[in-house]
């Protein structure tokens, strides 16, 4: 496989996987609509995370893992969690039918060339009755400035139509990076809501924000 080598500050902000400083604690939404609240919602929370083996790396400090009540889990993980257990909705992880790397080096290279190559990669993740649910949160880490490319796997697996996407992120400091313009375009007779993206380094506090954002948006009162 081809090695890319990056300056260590693009890398930083382009593939949120490790530390690069302190960034704001914000929520970016985006002017849509809400969802009506008080309705019998078919929820499902598919999310998209990767977070590191504990090998050394600092949980504290990485991108993809942190430590939150004494247990390991990846940013995005956490906050499906969350999500999870504010609105009683079903989650699912969305995974690829071949692991990606558990090294850090090698899992930015394959990402990346994932990214330059338009690779959509097949996925083990298999959503039988996707049909149920009429509310999708899509949760996401933003790798290279977009979306993991498995992300594009999973909307091109299923028929969004008549559905509403609700989306989530962490991020290395780059926000949205167009992702929510990404997933209306891909999914264009579905209805898109306000979604929330926070700063990896925030994730593990973000708990109330979320919860806050999940009452603004009308899924929860």
């Amino acid at each position: 496989m081809k090695t890319y080598i990056l300056p260590l500050a693009l890398l930083c902000a382009s593939l949120s996987l490790t530390p690069c400083g302190d960034d704001e604690n914000n929520t970016i939404n985006t002017p849509t609509e809400d969802v009506v609240p008080g309705t019998n919602h078919r929820i499902l929370i598919a999310y998209f995370s990767e977070p590191l083996p504990d090998n050394g790396v600092d949980a504290a400090s990485s991108a993809s893992r942190l430590i939150v009540n004494g247990d390991l889990c990846g940013s995005v993980e956490y906050m499906a969690t969350v999500i999870g257990e504010a609105t009683g909705g079903d989650r699912v992880r969305i995974q690829t039918a071949t692991p990606y790397p558990e090294e850090y080096a090698a899992l930015a290279d394959q990402a990346n060339e994932e990214r330059l190559n338009g690779t959509h990669p097949a996925l083990a993740t298999n959503i039988e009755n996707f049909d149920d649910y009429d509310v999708i949160f899509v949760g996401y880490p933003i790798w290279w400035y977009q979306m993991p490319m498995a992300m594009y796997s999973f909307f091109d697996a299923y028929d969004f139509t008549g559905k509403t996407i609700i989306p989530f992120s962490s991020h290395g400091g780059s926000g949205w990076s167009g992702t929510v313009d990404d997933i209306a375009e891909m999914e264009p007779q579905a209805t898109m809501v306000n979604g929330y993206s926070i700063p990896r380094n925030s994730v593990a506090e973000s708990a109330d924000g979320i919860r806050s954002w999940l009452r603004e948006i009308g899924i929860i009162e």
